[in-house]
C-alpha cells in the first residue's frame, strides 16, 4: 500500500505543480463532506483506491482534501514533528493540548481535527504520503500511529538538539 499511497502523492504534487484549478478545488471542497462522498472528486482520487478497505478508501480522500489546501510535499516533514517545531517556534501550550486530542481522536472525528491543525500548519511542507498511510492505520489495534505520533512529536526536540551538535 505503501507504493500506491506514494504514487498518488505524487499524482497530487503534479496537479499542484500543473496549478489545476479545477481539481485542487475539487478536492479542497471535498473536505466539507464526509471523506470519498463528494463526486467531483472521484476521479482524482477514486483511481487509486480500487480494492482498499473503506478506511483506506477515506484516508485517500482525506489526505488529498488537506493536501489541495496546504499543496506543500516535503519527505520526512511528519505532521507529528511539524506541531512540535511550531509548539516549540510559538511558545504555545495549546498546540500540545490539540495534539493531544488528535492523538485520542475517533476515526470519525480524525478529519474534523486535521483540518485545524493541517490549517494551523499553515503552508509548511508536510509529508503526505505518511500522513495517507497512517491515517489508513488509524485504528489499529496497537494504535501504533498514535505511539509513533507521540514519539516524533516529543522527541523532535532530541532530534534538533543533536543536528545542531554534529
Amino acid at each position: 500500500m505503501k507504493e500506491r499511497v506514494e504514487g498518488f502523492v505524487n499524482r497530487l504534487v503534479q496537479l499542484a505543480a500543473r496549478e489545476d484549478r479545477a481539481a485542487l478545488s475539487a478536492l479542497r471542497r471535498s473536505l466539507a463532506f464526509a471523506p470519498g462522498t463528494y463526486p467531483p472528486s472521484f476521479p482524482y482520487v477514486e483511481p487509486w483506491t480500487a480494492g482498499l478497505k473503506d478506511s483506506a478508501r477515506h484516508a485517500f480522500y482525506l489526505g488529498a482534501g488537506l493536501f489541495a489546501h496546504n499543496r506543500k510535499h516535503g519527505e520526512g516533514h511528519t505532521i507529528a514533528k511539524a506541531l512540535a517545531r511550531a509548539k516549540k517556534a510559538r511558545d504555545s501550550e495549546s498546540i500540545e493540548k490539540r495534539f493531544l486530542a488528535l492523538l485520542d481522536a475517533e476515526e470519525d472525528e480524525l478529519g474534523y481535527k486535521l483540518r485545524q491543525i493541517v490549517f494551523l500548519l499553515g503552508e509548511q511542507p508536510l509529508d503526505w504520503a505518511q500522513l495517507i498511510f497512517d491515517v489508513a492505520h488509524w485504528n489499529s489495534d496497537t494504535r501504533w500511529v498514535q505511539v509513533k505520533w507521540a514519539k516524533e512529536f516529543y522527541g523532535v526536540g532530541e532530534e534538533t538538539e543533536k543536528e545542531e551538535q554534529a
